[in-house]
């Protein structure tokens, strides 16, 4: 027994011994001076060595991760940026939102980093935004802080090098419908809060990857989820089964073909979605096109042949077709 206790005793100590020295390392780190010296180019020319010129890496990315924006109760919710380095001339830029899909439950925030990362290479501000889980807060708190997340970027605009007069929103699956929501849902009271005002959450772009739309008409098509069911992501996110008249009102607040009209004001929309989908029918995009379309909206949509809930999807050629429609619509 007394054996055991020197073992631990030895073992606590080598790991507070580790803290300390670590925590010195990183001081000695951060205390590191710096001077002004100029720097000769190395006329070095070891045999075998490579030599190349170096490029211009002003749209280098920088990660800025956790960033608070709201807070409910103790409850915080984030934002991630992805910025441009800013060494050249240019002092803001145009603004992704994306918004990750999850089921409208906890999110993964670094799941589409690296096809992010392209778009902050390529002169955009991106920002990965956090929502509360409908196991937290039902409808309509998502749409809720996705707005609130970027009246925040809005009022913090110069600070991240944005240009709030360019802001498009993307999003995939559950963050696809939510895109959509921000999209079609300017100065809705129900999804207005007090939080970041009076700055506003309107966009001049919406990309939707493969998300739903009207949950009542889901059912109809082939699925591996039963949407009807009380458990289905739908349902929990309104707070019920979605077929039952009870919840009705919260099912048709987060419709957004209900926000859609001749007469009103919409941003573009490019709508992506693959026709051999299994989660969300593709039916959904095109309830979600047709009614665009027929209300004289602007709107491009993409069936991407052989390609399901995501796989297929995020490919460099799709990619590609996202960034010329940001590019049209915010540079």
């Amino acid at each position: 027994m007394i054996e055991n206790k020197g073992r631990w005793l030895s073992f606590f100590s080598t790991c507070l011994l580790v803290l300390i020295f670590s925590s010195f390392a990183y001081d000695a780190q951060a205390q590191v001076r710096f001077s002004d010296v100029v720097i000769p180019p190395s006329l070095e020319q070891p045999a075998g060595m490579i030599e190349t010129v170096a490029e211009d890496d002003s749209y280098a990315a920088k990660y800025l991760p956790d960033i608070i924006y709201a807070t409910y109760g103790k409850r915080a919710v984030t934002l991630s940026l992805l910025i441009p380095k800013q060494e050249s001339a240019k002092s803001s830029w145009p603004l992704i939102v994306y918004v990750q899909g999850a089921a409208w439950r906890n999110q993964n925030l670094y799941q589409a980093l690296p096809q992010l990362a392209d778009f902050a290479h390529q002169g955009y501000v991106v920002a990965s935004i956090e929502h509360r889980p409908s196991s937290e807060a039902i409808a309509p708190a998502q749409v809720q802080d996705i707005k609130s997340a970027i009246r925040y970027l809005r009022k913090n605009a110069e600070k991240y090098h944005i240009d709030p007069n360019r802001i498009g929103i993307m999003g995939d699956s559950s963050g696809g419908h939510l895109a959509v929501m921000v999209g079609v849902s300017e100065d809705e009271a129900d999804f207005e809060t007090e939080d970041n005002q009076p700055f506003t959450s309107t966009v001049k772009a919406v990309v939707d990857l493969y998300g739903p739309t009207d949950f009542l008409q889901m059912h109809k098509y082939p699925s591996r989820i039963d949407h009807n069911a009380e458990d289905s992501p739908e349902s929990l996110v309104v707070g019920g089964p979605i077929q039952d008249p009870k919840y009705r009102a919260l099912v048709d607040l987060y419709n957004p073909l209900t926000y859609i009209e001749k007469d009103k004001k919409l941003p573009p929309f490019f709508i992506i979605h693959g026709d051999t989908d299994a989660l969300v029918p593709f039916n959904q995009s095109v309830l979600l096109y047709t009614k665009l379309r027929d209300t004289n909206h602007e709107v491009a949509f993409y069936k991407i042949k052989g390609a399901g809930h995501g796989p297929g999807i995020w490919t460099k050629g799709v990619m590609d077709r996202i960034q010329e429609f940001f590019d049209h619509q915010l540079k």
